[in-house]
């Protein structure tokens, strides 16, 4: 059995899938969907090279994936890159190239598309009588994040009616799409995502580290609930407790930021690199999550990498990896005072602390629900059972 792991984003989460299920003995090839447009996601950034579209020549691939990426996955003789002009869907050119994918994909027993993008239809559509695969990262778009037509909700609902098995990586997800489609119950899996050990490979001693109470880092988003944040760190510093906060990512701000320097809040409002975000995280004593609403959330994951404590809120994904006390905290959306309170009993507890660092790891044992092993063979039966 010859497997195509497609991925169309996620790719912190890819590699090590992709790196596990190597080891269960499986044969398959990671494919990587980029665009002229698009040279970067999460942990892989190539917005300096130059590319052509189509398939690339292993030398490109060998230029195109850093050192810490090749360290990490030891070899990458499976890993592939295909490039598009662009990720929509009317594409004349797209239309040519989507072609040209699809025939080297037929010659793979069972195809598993990572994620959804603009192409996805016509390369379904192309490849209908093959055995596919997916893997839905939001079955719905966050708030705020919503377009017009909202393609992406109608290709959603597509794979939900379709015929071809869906992995989802949230347990409420998972639990709603069976309640509202119990006729076709069983196509529906929930596969979680493990702790983002890729992450320790971007290690970079030679940088200085900078120190933060608090942290919260990723694209910046009306859905993030940083609003909730700021106000959290002004109800402390009324009470006199002074903290620094770091508050990092790109996108356009949506929050009052006029008091960042009196609150002690850095703003980072731009693409954090690999190395910078390591760093970023090492030098925190704490993580922050106030999101309004979730599916699931590598930085939860990115975090317990590097055995730091989390505070989140109780949305979506988050309640299947926090034990609220035991591992991290959690807390209501939406609330500024419970998010303030959490925060200061954590601080000010090292004890605390400390037992809920060391239990982040907890996840990486054998015997875990999210240990990659143990993930990878969960994947493996989908696809066997194709």
């Amino acid at each position: 059995m010859k497997i195509a792991l497609v991925s169309f984003g996620h790719t912190d989460v890819v590699l090590p899938l992709f790196k596990n299920l190597i080891k269960q003995g499986i044969e398959i090839d990671l494919i990587f969907c980029f665009a002229l447009n698009r040279k970067s996601e999460s942990v892989l950034d190539f917005t300096d090279k130059e590319i052509q579209t189509g398939f690339l020549s292993k030398s490109k691939i060998s230029e195109l994936l850093s050192a810490e990426i090749k360290n990490y996955l030891g070899d990458i003789y499976a890993v592939k890159f295909f490039i598009y002009y662009n990720l929509k869907l009317r594409s004349l050119k797209n239309f040519v190239l989507s072609h040209r994918l699809a025939n080297e994909l037929s010659h793979y027993d069972v195809i598993h598309f990572n994620g959804t993008n603009g192409v996805l239809p016509l390369l379904i559509y192309l490849l209908r009588k093959k055995k596919l695969v997916f893997t839905i990262h939001d079955i719905i778009a966050h708030s705020g994040e919503r377009t017009r037509f909202n393609f992406m909700k109608k290709m959603n609902d597509y794979i939900i009616k379709s015929k071809y098995p869906l992995i989802v990586q949230n347990l409420s997800d998972y639990e709603d799409l069976r309640k509202q489609n119990p006729i076709i119950i069983n196509k529906f899996s929930f596969i979680p995502f493990g702790v983002l050990d890729i992450y320790r490979e971007f290690k970079d001693l030679e940088k200085e580290q900078i120190s933060s109470d608090l942290l919260f880092f990723g694209r910046i988003s009306p859905y993030k609930g940083i609003e909730y944040l700021i106000d959290a760190i002004k109800d402390l510093y009324s009470k006199g407790f002074n903290i620094k906060t770091i508050i990092a990512g790109s996108g356009q701000i949506y929050f009052d930021d006029k008091n960042f320097n009196k609150l002690d809040i850095m703003f980072i409002n731009k693409h954090i690199s690999n190395s910078e975000l390591v760093k970023l995280i090492e030098g925190t004593k704490l993580i922050v999550c106030p999101y309004t609403d979730a599916t699931q959330s590598g930085v939860v994951m990115t975090a317990f990498a590097f055995q730091k404590p989390v505070i989140a809120t109780s949305v979506g994904g988050f309640k299947d990896v926090i034990i609220d006390g035991y591992n991290g905290v959690i807390v209501p959306p939406k609330d500024s005072k419970a998010l303030a309170d959490a925060i200061s009993k954590l601080l000010k507890d090292n004890g605390l602390m400390e037992n809920i660092s060391k239990n982040t790891s907890e996840f990486e044992k054998e015997d875990s629900d999210f240990a990659w092993k143990n993930i990878s063979n969960k994947l493996i039966e989908v696809y066997l059972n194709q």
